[in-house]
């Protein structure tokens, strides 16, 4: 069950998290910047309102019906929450995370959800983070 409202609807407007290929690291890094503008000098209060507490994360993707058919719930979610932990890859050049989820194990629940938007309407992704109660 949700408890406190830990991060509320968090909006990345025009990029969804790609899981391979060449852009894949630089969509990390421009989605992790796009987070860290919104949260500004909060960063700092949602990582200690979110250190040690169990979670629930809430993730929605807007995509176009063609990307829609493409992407898999599970790789996109796997990046935003490597974005949101402590480092984004598993390699020698591993980039730095945002250190909000700093341990996947306290994820007590994961709620994802497609949406299919319009051909003109731009694609992104918004999610939220609970105490998980």
């Amino acid at each position: 069950m949700k408890g406190d409202v830990l991060l509320q609807n968090i909006k990345v407007s025009g990029l969804v998290p790609a899981s391979a290929g060449k852009k894949a690291k630089e969509t990390k890094l421009m989605i992790r910047e796009a987070i860290l503008t919104k949260l500004g000098k909060n960063i700092d209060n949602v990582k200690k309102r979110c250190a040690g507490k169990p979670l629930s994360i809430s993730i929605t993707f807007f995509l176009h019906k063609a990307t829609h058919t493409k992407k898999d719930l599970d790789g996109l979610s796997n990046n935003v929450i490597k974005i949101l932990g402590e480092e984004m890859s598993s390699k020698k050049d591993a980039l730095k995370g945002l250190e909000i989820v700093t341990n996947t194990n306290l994820i007590h629940r994961i709620i994802l959800e497609k949406s299919i938007v319009k051909k003109d309407e731009k694609e992104e992704f918004s999610f939220s983070i609970y105490e998980w109660d």
